[in-house]
């Protein structure tokens, strides 16, 4: 794994207290275009993902992961600016095992796992102290998207940063 200075500082899991009326604006919004997709089903399929219909307000905030099964690994196929901004460098292409996650990198593949397994919404509080000694928070929430083989093929992830300075 390469090391670019992320050391963890602490969690705040907040799953199962958050309502989409706690959400930030922009989570509300993707949520929002996220249920519309799913229309009747219990996700929505990813053929019906079109990145010019995302609100975009979350683009730069949003990655989106490519969900492997032979063997299970999660690669990122799209990484915002903010998430670029974050790392120091553009993750796009990546598989989550070639990146420093802070010494997160067991509960990372935990929730992934459970999105991918159980085709559920995730959603969590974090914060990092980043090499520059910044306090790094964000509002992480992990979309299941459905492949043309009924698995969850996709996950997006919106990791809105500053989530404490806009309450």
């Amino acid at each position: 794994m390469t090391n670019n200075s992320v050391a963890r500082h602490s969690i705040h899991q907040a799953r199962t207290k958050r309502t989409i009326l706690d959400m930030h604006p922009i989570a509300k919004a993707f949520d929002r275009y996220w249920h519309r997709l799913k229309a009747d089903h219990d996700i929505p399929r990813f053929l019906d993902f079109n990145i010019n219909d995302v609100p975009s307000a979350a683009l730069p905030y949003m990655s989106l992961l490519e969900v492997e099964n032979t063997p299970r690994r999660f690669r990122y196929r799209l990484a915002g600016t903010s998430v670029v901004a974050a790392y120091g460098h553009d993750i796009t292409g990546a598989y989550l095992d070639e990146l420093d996650t802070g010494g997160q990198y067991d509960r990372y593949i935990h929730n992934f796992n459970e999105v991918a397994d159980q085709r559920v919404i995730n959603r969590t509080c974090d914060e990092y102290r980043l090499g520059n000694e910044r306090l790094y928070r964000f509002d992480g929430h992990l979309y299941p998207f459905e492949g043309v083989y009924g698995d969850v093929s996709r996950i997006v992830i919106l990791a809105i940063d500053d989530w404490t300075s806009v309450r």
